[in-house]
């Protein structure tokens, strides 16, 4: 069963993968597959995580199944890995971060993307 909070977490994911669609290219791919949008032609692999602008710990990790899932993907078809963080303050107020990917990063270590 889905709750609420899932549902929105769910929602803010998705929204965060759309602007980072718009914003570096690539293609969203499937639920569940190892990264969130990928660009064959650039050979970039983005992992996009999006967090609300409310979070007061802003922070990402990536589980270990998950980032052995992600390592060998990127390393089968030739793939830089990159890590974006979207923080969605509001309606139109985001700011989207970068950094090589990691298991574990502050958003204040990563380096905003213009």
């Amino acid at each position: 069963m889905t709750t609420t909070n899932q549902t929105e977490r769910h929602a803010l994911g998705r929204e965060g993968e759309a602007i980072i669609e718009a914003k570096l290219g690539g293609t969203k791919t499937a639920h569940k597959a190892p990264f969130d949008v990928v660009d064959f032609v650039a050979g970039i692999a983005y992992e996009v995580k999006t967090i609300s602008g409310e979070s007061v710990d802003k922070k990402v990790h990536i589980a270990n199944g998950s980032m052995a899932r992600k390592l060998a993907f990127a390393r089968e078809h030739g793939l830089k890995k990159v890590l974006i963080a979207v923080v969605v303050y509001g309606p139109g107020d985001v700011q989207v971060y970068r950094s090589t990917l990691k298991k574990a990063v502050r958003v204040s270590q990563m380096r905003r993307v213009k």
